[in-house]
């Protein structure tokens, strides 16, 4: 069993390789895109904050079906709708069909991650668990190093409208091959949780998950002010060229790759809970920086920022899988990020609305909520030993 495990563990990181380089080259220019299509800022703050909301919301089902389903079946369903995304965003002509088909695109990030965690928990023991994740990690931004490159590349090229549906279609016929890479799974389902109790789940979560959760929640409501404004700071208020934002992004993937590996190690062997904190202030560091960057070495720098605030995410999601429950790790694992997401998808609207004062203020809004975020678990891990000491 354990053989199939790690072989199914291997051909989801090359699922999710695929899928990512994909998708990356042109996710996040979305906003410019819609931008260019006529949206207002409150139309780009609408899309950051529909897609928190699909984010959350898909969380909790895609951990149930995932488990109901089998993970062969859940992903390759997941990434069909992602691919008739794809293509409605590269014909659409008017920027709120995008949003009406954001609920598509969003199939495999959002369904696809309890099942996801749930694979990598199965596949490693608890000693070793940050490590997984940090391999899976890795595979991840690989694509978020390079695609954003490519996409800035071609974007500047050959012009925001063209290239965007030039890199649209690729991504859809990627995500087919991805299709039928995934239809070699052979992990057969676990026991399904009844559906009638799909939100009761929350309510038993552990209590130091909850602490977490709240933690997390403080420090991505932060992160949601921000993060749909970045591409359109860079661009609109910087003046600088989509190629560059590419650049900037691939300095903050580039970051977080070094890190994973060795920070996972220790984390594994002496505890996550530090390496969590950390991250939690590279949260609020990032965007006070990026509110203060008036040139291209100042970006540099706060990209570099970005790059570590993935300094402790294995271990993060160590953490949650270590305190979800053993028997119901995907449905757990869905649990909370739907309670994360339902609490922080309103936060593009409040960035919005700190644009119109100022684009700065949008950034230091963020940074506050995450410095917020990033007390309270200090906090925590010094009450709970848990937290702070190495896994079991």
């Amino acid at each position: 069993m354990k053989l199939r495990l790690h072989r199914d563990l291997t051909i989801l990181l090359l699922a999710v390789f695929l899928i990512a380089t994909a998708e990356e080259s042109w996710w996040r220019f979305v906003p410019v895109y819609l931008r260019s299509l006529g949206a207002p800022i409150a139309g780009i703050a609408a899309y950051g904050a529909l897609s928190d909301f699909l984010d959350a919301v898909y969380q909790l089902p895609g951990g149930v079906f995932a488990a109901t389903a089998g993970y062969r079946r859940a992903l390759t369903a997941f990434n069909l709708l992602a691919v008739a995304g794809y293509v409605v965003f590269a014909v659409a002509t008017r920027w709120w069909v995008l949003l009406l088909a954001l609920p598509l695109i969003m199939s495999w990030r959002s369904f696809s991650l309890p099942a996801t965690f749930s694979m990598i928990a199965d596949a490693m023991p608890s000693g070793e668990r940050s490590l997984g994740f940090a391999y899976q990690s890795i595979v991840r931004r690989i694509p978020l190093a390079v695609a954003p490159v490519i996409g800035g590349i071609v974007l500047t090229a050959i012009g925001l409208a063209h290239g965007m549906r030039i890199l649209l279609f690729a991504g859809a016929a990627v995500g087919i091959c991805a299709v039928l890479l995934q239809m070699r799974y052979r992990l057969m389902p676990p026991q399904p949780p009844a559906l009638a109790r799909l939100f009761q789940e929350l309510t038993h979560l552990d209590r130091r998950l909850k602490q977490l959760l709240f933690a997390d929640i403080l420090v991505r409501f932060g992160q949601g002010i921000g993060e749909v404004f970045i591409v359109i700071y860079v661009i609109g208020v910087v003046r600088e060229p989509p190629s560059m934002f590419g650049w900037l992004v691939a300095i903050a993937m580039l970051t977080s790759l070094f890190l994973y590996i060795p920070v996972a190690r220790i984390a594994d062997r002496y505890g996550r809970g530090i390496w969590i904190a950390l991250t939690y202030a590279f949260f609020a560091l990032f965007p006070l920086v990026l509110g203060l960057a008036a040139s291209p070495w100042l970006l540099i720098v706060a990209f570099f920022l970005m790059g570590l605030r993935e300094i402790g995410e294995p271990a993060r999601k160590s953490l949650i899988v270590d305190l979800a429950r053993t028997d119901r790790q995907s449905v757990d694992v869905g649990a909370y990020y739907l309670a994360r997401g339902l609490a922080v998808f309103p936060a593009s609207f409040a960035g919005g609305a700190l644009w119109r004062i100022s684009p700065q203020a949008t950034f230091f809004g963020a940074a506050v909520l995450a410095a917020a975020g990033t007390v309270y678990f200090s906090a925590s891990l010094l009450r709970n030993a848990r937290i702070r000491s190495r896994p079991v």
